[in-house]
């Protein structure tokens, strides 16, 4: 929201439940679900962010997860 009194576009973000990745360019964002997912395998399962990654676009596209953004 860019009304007069709104609070700054992070904080906006932060109430609807999303991380973003920078804090200049808001251009992408994390739901509080996957960064607790990812902590959660990190812990158990030692699971390393690019490998995170990895799932994430394989759970997204299983047949062609190298076309995923």
């Amino acid at each position: 929201c860019d009304c007069p009194n709104a609070m700054s576009p992070d904080i906006q973000m932060f109430q609807h439940g999303f991380f973003p990745a920078s804090f200049n360019r808001l251009k992408t964002v994390f739901t509080f679900g996957v960064l607790d997912d990812f902590l959660l395998d990190n812990l158990e399962c030692g699971t390393s962010a690019m490998n995170y990654y990895s799932k994430l676009r394989r759970m997204t596209s299983s047949m062609f997860p190298h076309l995923v953004p």
